[in-house]
């Protein structure tokens, strides 16, 4: 809470990069988005770039903008918890969102979405805790097959 308190000119951001994140998931992969596949993957990896992003253009501090991305999806996993592969999963998405953002920072966003729509074809399928470790964070992953 005391993050928020100081970055409140980062709360508005946030909300627009989160309703942003699902209209770009909903779409590229309609309601796919909602189940462990490829196109989560995406849609957190999409949340958290643009989260960055958006902040971005209130401080130019990357430090402290990657720090509240972090923050604030890691506490969305924490409130709503999921299995443990699952959570792991989704926070090292987050993590290779804001990794694009990191590398890509004068890109335009469209070229941050082509970025992550690419990186979402190459997404590996885990099934185990191990498997994720071994997994670099420039890569996306999934544990559900896409149909």
């Amino acid at each position: 809470m005391k993050l928020i308190l100081q970055h409140p000119w980062f709360v508005w951001p946030t909300l627009k990069a989160t309703r942003q994140a699902v209209l770009y998931s909903n779409a590229h992969f309609g309601s796919g988005h909602h189940t462990n596949t490829p196109a989560n993957a995406f849609r957190h990896s999409i949340w958290n770039y643009l989260i960055a992003n958006y902040c971005s253009r209130w401080d130019k501090n990357e430090e402290v903008v990657l720090f509240w991305a972090t923050y604030i999806t890691d506490l969305h996993e924490l409130v709503l918890p999921g299995d443990p592969l699952a959570n792991a999963m989704d926070r090292h998405n987050n993590k290779v969102g804001r990794w694009v953002f990191k590398e890509n920072k004068k890109a335009t966003l469209s070229k941050g979405l082509s970025l992550l729509l690419g990186l979402t074809r190459a997404s590996v399928q885990i099934t185990t805790l191990e498997e994720l470790k071994a997994i670099p964070n420039n890569q996306l992953v999934h544990l559900i097959a896409p149909e």
